[in-house]
C-alpha cells in the first residue's frame, strides 16, 4: 500500500480551522490517521494549508472528489494528492537560508565562473581607454566639460 496515496494537501484553509474541524469534515469519507496544519514559525499562526492522511487510499481518494472546490469555514477548499517528501528537507534551494554561497552557472553551456570583480568587464569588449583604473568609474560617463557639471 503506498502511503503516498493516502496523503492529502488541502489548501484554501481558513486561518482559524483548528486540526480537530479538519478531521471531523475529513472523517465523513474514512478513518483519518493524522491531520497536520501548517504553522508559521515565526508568528505561530496557520499559513493556511493542511495535509491530512487516511487509512488508506480509496478514503482518500473519495475525500478528494467529495471536498475539492467545497467551501469550509468561509473558503473554498483546493484539495491534491500530496506530493512526495523531499530527502535532507527544508526546501532551501541552492544556498537558500542555509548560508552556503554557491557559484551561479553563467551562460549557455553550464560552466561555472567566479563572481565578478572590481574592473572585470567580461566579454563585452574595449570600451576605451581607461589607464590603469578599469571598472566603471566617472571616465565612463561622457564628456561633462560643460552644463551643468562646470557650475
Amino acid at each position: 500500500m503506498n502511503q503516498q496515496n493516502q496523503k492529502l494537501y488541502v489548501g484554501n484553509l481558513n486561518y482559524e480551522a483548528n486540526e480537530d474541524q479538519v478531521k471531523e469534515l475529513f472523517g465523513a469519507f474514512g478513518d483519518v490517521q493524522e491531520v497536520k496544519i501548517v504553522m508559521d514559525r515565526f508568528t505561530g499562526r496557520s499559513r493556511g494549508f493542511a495535509f491530512v492522511r487516511f487509512e488508506s487510499p480509496e478514503s482518500a481518494g473519495k475525500a478528494k472528489d467529495a471536498l475539492n472546490g467545497q467551501p469550509f469555514q468561509g473558503k473554498t477548499l483546493v484539495i491534491d494528492l500530496a506530493r512526495a517528501e523531499q530527502p535532507g528537507g527544508s526546501g532551501a534551494g541552492a544556498g537558500g537560508f542555509r548560508g552556503e554561497r554557491r557559484e551561479q552557472p553563467r551562460g549557455h553551456s553550464g560552466e561555472f565562473r567566479p563572481r565578478r570583480e572590481w574592473g572585470d568587464r567580461g566579454d563585452r569588449g574595449d570600451r576605451g581607454d581607461r589607464g590603469d583604473r578599469g571598472g566603471y568609474r566617472n571616465s565612463d560617463r561622457g564628456d561633462r566639460s560643460g552644463g551643468y557639471y562646470n557650475r
